[in-house]
């Protein structure tokens, strides 16, 4: 019995992964859909799209850097059917409490500029609020839930959104 637990666990978070995946194809899609609707005019030239490399290189790195941080440190994934056991507070985690989301952000950023999608910057601004409510009401209750004084704690010391360069206090 406990096997199949295990199993269907694993299977949850596959599909939770999928459906990450499917969301980033989805916005990718619907801003490009959008721009065609609009008819926007091409506006990025050669150095904006070097600057969209540049940063969906940062956004990869942070996304799989802060899932990495979260299976090995954190013993768990980021789905809701692993849950981390431990509450992760190095690396990028200790500069601000959603780097992962930050990497998103820069992603979707980066490919507005690489693919010269102007809706992507009007789709931009719903999603960092869908993402905020979601990460405020969701999230962070089920780690208050979890982590009790230590999420307390972090939440002092560790900004939500826009990332600081002091070091984090014990």
């Amino acid at each position: 019995m406990k096997k199949i637990n295990i199993y269907k666990k694993r299977l949850l978070t596959i599909a939770h992964y999928i459906g990450v995946i499917c969301e980033y194809f989805l916005v990718i899609f619907f801003t490009t859909w959008l721009d065609n609707i609009l008819k926007f005019p091409n506006l990025f030239f050669f150095p904006l799209k070097i600057f969209g490399l540049i940063l969906i290189t940062f956004g990869i790195i942070l996304i799989f850097w802060t899932s990495w941080l979260q299976f090995k440190m954190g013993k768990g994934t980021t789905g809701f059917s692993e849950p981390t056991k431990k509450l992760v507070t190095c690396g990028p985690y200790g500069i601000v409490r959603n780097p992962m989301m930050e990497g998103q952000f820069l992603f979707f950023t980066s490919i507005g500029f690489l693919l010269d999608l102007i809706a992507m910057f009007l789709i931009l601004p719903i999603l960092i609020f869908a993402i905020h409510l979601f990460t405020v009401y969701v999230e962070e209750s089920d780690l208050k839930r979890r982590f009790g004084q230590e999420w307390e704690s972090y939440c002092k010391n560790v900004p939500r959104w826009i990332p600081r360069l002091k070091k984090t206090k014990k």
